[in-house]
């Protein structure tokens, strides 16, 4: 019989057995709870290449099979193997189609879209980062939000809903089924949490 909770604390323990207790291994966890709990369609994910060998990736597949989502590896890119999880096949091929189309095409405002939209960024947040010029320069306001939120560039004008409607969710589902994580979380004061 499925028991999500099992699963789900089994994989915890499998991340921070194998890359540590940190920020990055957390950021792992919540970007594959994000698409088990339905607020990311889909997940582009990086595994040190030091610590890939065939049984840890076998038994990461394994993990992640058994909450009922598909992972699909990818080609290594710099010191990590890229894999990407969905719920579906399908899904987990379009987000890695749209990476691999990033790579080979180049950056374009098309496929940064399509890539938002797989990831289930808000389309403010998507929009804003195609319209920002890194090499014009950030704003104090831009540096102060990229420190406070975790996971994508949120637009100036609408951080707020950004954060309710993608990482709240993922918070609470973290503060009820991950305890080590909440809390590795919640100790970093310069990052938002749930208040």
């Amino acid at each position: 019989m499925f028991n999500r909770n099992k699963s789900i604390s089994s994989l915890e323990r499998f991340i921070y057995k194998h890359l540590g207790y940190t920020e990055s291994s957390a950021y792992l966890l919540s970007n594959i709870i994000g698409v088990l709990i339905d607020v990311k369609p889909s997940a582009q994910c990086d595994w040190p290449l030091l610590k890939s060998d065939i049984k840890t990736l076998w038994l990461l597949k394994q993990k992640l099979e058994s909450l009922k989502l598909v992972v699909i590896f990818g080609e290594n890119e710099s010191s990590f193997k890229v894999f990407y999880v969905a719920k579906s096949h399908k899904r987990a091929e379009l987000i890695k189609k749209a990476f691999e189309n990033l790579h080979d095409k180049g950056a374009s405002a098309e496929i940064h879209t399509e890539i938002g939209k797989l990831l289930g960024y808000p389309d403010t947040a998507v929009q804003y980062y195609i319209r920002l010029h890194p090499e014009k320069g950030m704003s104090d306001n831009h540096r102060a939000m990229i420190i406070r939120n975790r996971f994508y560039a949120h637009s100036l004008s609408h951080e707020d809903e950004e954060f309710d409607s993608y990482e709240k969710p993922i918070y609470r589902y973290l503060s009820r089924h991950c305890p080590r994580t909440a809390k590795l979380y919640q100790k970093n004061a310069e990052k938002r949490w749930l208040d």
